[in-house]
Order: structure tokens, then C-alpha cells, then sequence
């Protein structure tokens, strides 16, 4: 980009960036809006790639976008991602069965964990094998919350309940 084809930023714009700056979610944005904000304060494509650490071909970039779209270009585009394994209906078995104990759905546990929730998917709700992360992570956006079981101390010995 040519410096004469620059148009200076106004004072509100300066005050914007400065704003935007402290509250940037991405390394990215935060990169892109010094890169404008270092450009109008005079300095050459060059000097801005080294003081931010990256290449002139992205300082140009990020430039380009600033006159195309202002703030709204120095935002990180939405990336796509692959569907998801788990259908909603195979959620919605899990979520039903997890109201009771595990042995109601025919498991010898006491409680139920993640391996154990995967466990039920792919022989019982038709999933395919899942990661346990993707299990826990899904219930949780549902709403769901882990709790961890904890052994019962005595007071005396400081075992669990029945030890001696």
C-alpha cells in the first residue's frame, strides 16, 4: 500500500483503536490494529513487521483490510468445524438416563463417569466412539455439571467409613 493512499485516521478513530486494544480477544486483532495505528503514526511497512513480529506481507494484509472494511475486518473471521459425532437424540438418551443410577442402565458402577458415558453411546445409543473431552464438554453447554465423589472421612481415624 502506497503512503499516499492513506487516509489519515480521525481523532474518534485513534480513540477507537486504543479502545479496541485493551479489549481485543485474539493476538491477531491486537496485531492488526497496531499494525493501523503504527502505520498512521508514520511509520514504514518494514519497521511496523519487525516491531510486531511478523511478516510485511501480513502488515499489508492487515492494512488492506482496515480500508475495506475498518473494524469490522480486524476482527478474526468464524471458522468452521466438522459436525459433531453426537447427534441430539443420542444427547437426549444420555441426559434421560443419567436421572438414575448407573446399574438401572445395566452397569456395575456406583456412579457415572465420563468413561462410563461414552461407554453407554456407542453400545447403547448407537454413537460412534467419542472422545471423553467431547462428552463432558457437550454436557456441560447443556447445562450439566461434573461433581466429583468424595470418600467419607472418620472422625477418629481419618479412613473411610467402614475401614479399620
Amino acid at each position: 500500500m502506497l503512503r499516499k493512499d492513506w487516509v489519515r485516521l480521525s481523532k474518534g478513530q485513534r480513540r477507537a483503536i486504543q479502545h479496541r486494544l485493551r479489549r481485543a480477544e485474539s493476538a491477531a486483532e491486537r496485531r492488526r490494529l497496531n499494525a493501523v495505528a503504527l502505520y498512521d503514526a508514520g511509520q514504514n511497512m518494514e519497521k511496523i513487521a519487525e516491531t510486531l513480529g511478523c511478516s510485511v506481507g501480513s502488515i499489508s494484509l492487515d492494512l488492506a483490510r482496515w480500508r475495506a472494511e475498518r473494524f469490522a475486518g480486524m476482527a478474526p473471521k468464524p471458522r468452521g468445524g466438522s459436525e459433531s459425532k453426537l447427534s441430539e437424540a443420542q444427547l437426549e438418551s444420555l441426559e434421560r438416563v443419567l436421572e438414575s443410577p448407573p446399574n438401572a442402565a445395566g452397569y456395575r458402577a456406583g456412579t457415572w463417569s465420563l468413561a462410563l458415558m461414552v461407554r453407554f453411546l456407542t453400545e447403547q445409543a448407537g454413537a460412534p466412539q467419542v472422545h471423553l473431552g467431547t462428552v463432558g464438554r457437550r454436557l456441560v453447554a447443556r447445562g450439566w455439571r461434573r461433581l466429583r465423589p468424595r470418600l467419607a472421612r472418620c472422625p477418629k481415624t481419618h479412613l473411610a467409613p467402614g475401614c479399620s
